[in-house]
């Protein structure tokens, strides 16, 4: 990489002493600079591409990912918005400006500029899932559900949006609804560790804790470090337990939530259940 990296510069500096700079030669150096997170540099290339192909929309969108990088956001969301005023239905565009207005905190404006390009292109998986994790994320649940519902009309395989409506029926209670969506998420992904552990937790909290440990140690033959799977496989075995002593090994149980500890010592969930194992 290092090699291509400085052949790419050796050629554009060799183009430009021979007076023949075209865009690629400043593209191809900016990325090297961004790369290199040489941020100004970066923006002197860009700044180049625009002058020589003032029509070409991705440059514009370049230099205001440049300007996010350093913390520039008003100069980011002018650079996409020059990007907008090149090609007026540029949907990357679109969500980037959205984008900056959730980054300083403008939901109103986030929601609109979402909106105005679901309705550019209604049947873009993009918009859609911006809306829905923008809704998700101030906890307007509904719209957000329906959003991800219409975006999984138009792609009924796209698993981001599966699992996170099965968290939203999760969270209302409804149970059913939300292993259905884990399991597709599993059928599609089945290392997927985050929807593994989530299914799981429908398990735990509907009783049904030898279908809950059995789908937390799936989930560690992923990732067996996984924080929160080890902490709700011990609470499974925990609440296993309490019903049946005999089939589980207390000391396993209480070994499992120390070694959560060692990787997190300020983990309230752990050091609380180990005081209610503790506790006579």
């Amino acid at each position: 990489m290092l090699y291509n990296q400085n052949m790419a510069v050796k050629t554009s500096r060799h183009n430009i002493k021979k007076d023949s700079i075209s865009a690629a030669d400043y593209v191809n150096w900016g990325f090297i600079h961004i790369e290199n997170k040489n941020y100004d540099e970066a923006l002197k290339c860009f700044n180049f591409t625009t002058e020589l192909e003032p029509d070409n929309p991705q440059h514009f969108i370049t230099m205001g990912y440049i300007y996010e990088k350093i913390d520039m956001l008003d100069s980011a969301k002018k650079c996409y918005e020059k990007a907008l005023k090149v090609k007026p239905d540029d949907i990357d565009a679109m969500l980037l400006i959205g984008h900056i207005f959730e980054l300083q905190g403008d939901y109103h404006n986030a929601v609109s500029q979402y909106t105005k390009s679901i309705e550019v292109s209604p049947k873009a998986v993009e918009p859609h899932y911006c809306l829905a994790v923008l809704y998700d994320k101030h906890d307007m649940y509904d719209e957000a559900a329906e959003e991800y519902e219409t975006l999984l009309e138009i792609d009924p395989k796209h698993t981001k949006a599966l699992h996170n409506l099965g968290r939203i029926h999760f969270q209302d209670g409804d149970y059913a609804n939300a292993l259905k969506y884990f399991q597709k998420v599993i059928s599609l992904e089945p290392d997927n560790i985050n929807a593994l552990n989530d299914l799981g937790s429908v398990y735990e909290i509907t009783k049904n804790y030898i279908q809950a440990i059995s789908t937390y140690r799936r989930a560690l033959k992923v990732n067996p470090i996984h924080e929160e799977t080890n902490f709700n496989l011990a609470n499974a075995y925990f609440s296993l337990y309490l019903s049946n002593p005999r089939v589980v090994s207390i000391d396993s149980i209480i070994e499992r939530l120390y070694a959560v500890l060692a990787q997190n010592p300020n983990n309230r969930k752990v050091r609380d259940l180990l005081n209610k194992i503790k506790s006579p």
